[in-house]
């Protein structure tokens, strides 16, 4: 009999092993338990309530051990069986599995009892059976603890007997003298749950020990500081399973079916998925489309779920499928997007293509002067910028980006085509120097359909209140200086239904005339500019949070490449328009919603001409003599040119310079 005692003892006295290897930065390390707890986490059946809280001396309730002992096990789902156990309860589906695999039961009222706490009695009982549904042999001990009389019932002596031949349990130190107690009564922990659960599937005897392995579709990645992503043993049946694995954000990822789908920091990139041509990105009912962005382009992380992925588009907040996104950590990343300053001082935007691991770079505009030449900036509205370790350096709208498309410009018609030819003929050159490169500029100064845009552009600003710059700069870009295919063949210098999805369809027109017609009538002063059109985001070229860049075109930066054009331009022909002109247009944007702009300053019942149904519309002044209540600007509408807002609702926007 001493023997024997000596050898429950001994097995009580297991929390004085070897010191692990392993040191993990969570609440159970060093417990008593910790190998049992651990084995259990790793397995699934545990879950911690946050990264590293597992919660080891937390009592556990019925419907919770139940809920282990379904996961375990692998139960198959049941039928729902309790009154008290409500079909959405979360623990639900554990409890009617456990229930219709035999191993629990409710109590003589039909009750479960989910919410009662589990005494150490309850839960061998429960062991005991789930031995019976594993058809585990079961050897029986003898029950020499010191408190063996407080176990009242013959089914639990007989199960707790068999717990202790299986080593299944040993019992506590005796504090009032030798040999051990069970403490049948007592309220059971989470770290006494695991270790029972974990020596029952650990038992030697059994020829199957674990449940069947399950290749399930999720698992916790751990990413290297190279950027090579490690896939866990261990698979997870939920997104939820899954993220609660987690010990360290920092450097691990989810993975579905071997995808990055959830992170702590990184880039999330367009890659649309089969059959799509861009990334839709959504609104948050994930049905109303609120912006396409093209393949390769970088979009601001902000978090996942199993659903969706929320992303930041130009700073405003959007939602995209997983099917239609690729998530890059941090540690994985080849290179990214950035800003800088030229000898010129210009400001120059780099854009690495995720897709292509390649490079192209545009001039946006003027440099701030916060910002420095040989530094690399990120900004993802191409306005605010931060340094690459994230030192916040300012806020800097380019003029021509934010400028609103019903001002003017101060160059002329012939100034314009001059200026023109001047870019024709070094495209040309561009040919003549390397034919191989540049063949689509051979003969640019004859051939090009944008030889007397500016003649066209300016006839258009006087009679339809388009700067004419806007045109220029679009046709520009659009038309790769006249001599795409779209421009020489069907005279569609803006890329008018051209489509990401078919590149080689689009508008055709009797000649340049009619197309600026169609981009000023039906588009411009139909859908883009007045606030009441289909996709009114602002009256300014802009980027994806707003202006025309939200739905005209799917590259992000369709707004700044033009205003980098126009700025290009403004240099050339001596600044008169922002760069040393005094008399430039001031810019200033709504702060709220629902602010109205009048034909008279002042507020009457008739005098509204229309709203702006969203913060952050630019406008711009024309007169500022006025009291300090009212900006006289230029109206968005169609047909009145001049309105009143109040000045109390707008800010004035910080231009760089």
């Amino acid at each position: 009999m001493k023997k024997l005692v000596s050898l429950f003892f001994s097995l009580a006295l297991l929390i004085f092993m070897l010191p692990v290897s392993q040191v993990y930065a969570d609440d159970i390390s060093g417990i008593t338990l910790e190998k049992e707890m651990r084995d259990m986490i790793n397995r699934g059946v545990i879950y911690g309530y946050e990264e590293g809280i597992y919660a080891p001396n937390e009592k556990v309730n019925r419907g919770q051990f139940a809920t282990f002992l379904s996961r375990a096990l692998d139960l198959p789902k049941g039928k729902h069986q309790f009154p008290d156990v409500s079909p959405s309860s979360k623990l639900a589906e554990g409890i009617n599995a456990a229930a219709a695999a035999g191993i629990i039961s409710g109590y003589p009222s039909g009750q479960f009892g989910l919410n009662d706490l589990i005494t150490r009695e309850q839960m061998a009982i429960m062991i005991d059976k789930s031995l019976d549904y594993l058809k585990i042999t079961k050897v029986k001990g003898a029950l020499t603890f010191a408190d063996e009389a407080t176990i009242e019932s013959s089914g639990s002596r007989l199960a707790i007997s068999y717990m202790v031949g299986l080593k299944i349990i040993a019992g506590y130190p005796n504090p009032n003298g030798s040999g051990t107690v069970f403490k049948p009564k007592n309220e059971a922990t989470r770290a006494e749950a695991a270790a029972f659960l974990s020596r029952m599937l650990n038992l030697d005897s059994t020829p199957a020990p674990t449940p069947p392995v399950t290749v399930h579709p999720y698992r916790v990645g751990t990413v290297s500081a190279t950027g090579t992503i490690t896939p866990s043993t261990n698979s997870y049946k939920t997104f939820t399973e899954a993220s609660r694995a987690i010990t360290n954000s920092t450097n691990q990822v989810i993975l579905k079916n071997n995808k990055v789908v959830k992170m702590r920091y990184g880039l999330a990139v367009s890659n649309p998925g089969a059959g799509n041509a861009t990334t839709i990105v959504y609104e948050s009912d994930m049905k109303t489309i609120y912006a396409p962005i093209s393949k390769g382009n970088e979009l601001e992380y902000v978090t996942s779920d199993d659903s969706k992925v929320t992303v930041k588009v130009a700073g405003r907040t959007g939602y995209v499928k997983h099917e239609d996104i690729t998530l890059i950590p941090s540690q994985a990343l080849k290179g990214r997007s950035y800003y800088s300053v030229n000898t010129a001082g210009d400001l120059v935007h780099t854009i690495f293509n995720h897709d292509t691991a390649s490079t192209s770079s545009y001039i946006a505009g003027k440099a701030p002067s916060a910002l420095k030449q040989g530094m690399k900036y990120i900004s993802w509205d191409g306005a605010t910028f931060e340094t690459e370790n994230g030192a916040t350096v300012g806020t800097f709208y380019q003029y021509f980006n934010m400028l609103p498309i019903r001002t003017s410009t101060k160059y002329s018609a012939a100034e314009l085509d001059k200026y023109i030819a001047t870019k024709l003929a070094e495209v040309e050159a561009l040919y003549k120097k390397n034919p191989s490169s540049y063949a689509k500029y051979k003969d640019a100064t004859k051939k090009s359909k944008l030889i007397g845009l500016g003649t066209i552009a300016k006839n258009f600003e006087t009679y339809h209140k388009i700067n004419a710059l806007v045109i220029v700069g679009m046709g520009i870009l659009e038309s790769e200086y006249g001599m795409s295919n779209h421009a020489q063949n069907n005279n569609n210098i803006f890329g008018i239904k051209v489509y990401d999805s078919n590149p080689q369809n689009g508008e055709a027109y009797a000649s340049i005339r009619d197309c600026v017609s169609s981009l000023v009538t039906n588009y411009l002063n139909k859908n883009y500019i007045p606030v009441d059109g289909a996709f009114a985001n602002g009256g300014m070229l802009g980027n994806k949070a707003r202006g025309m860049n939200v739905r005209y075109a799917s590259d992000p930066y369709w707004g700044q490449k033009i205003a980098g054009h126009i700025y290009q331009l403004e240099k050339a022909l001596g600044g008169k328009d922002y760069l040393k002109s005094s008399s430039l247009y001031k810019i200033y944007e709504t702060t709220t919603e629902g602010v109205n702009v009048r034909s008279t300053a002042g507020v009457t019942n008739t005098n509204k001409l229309y709203t702006y149904p969203k913060a952050g519309y630019p406008v711009a002044t024309v007169d500022e003599s006025l009291d300090s209540e009212w900006h006289k600007i230029l109206s968005d509408s169609k047909s009145e040119r001049y309105g009143f807002i109040s000045a109390q609702y707008t800010k004035i926007l910080p231009i760089a310079k």
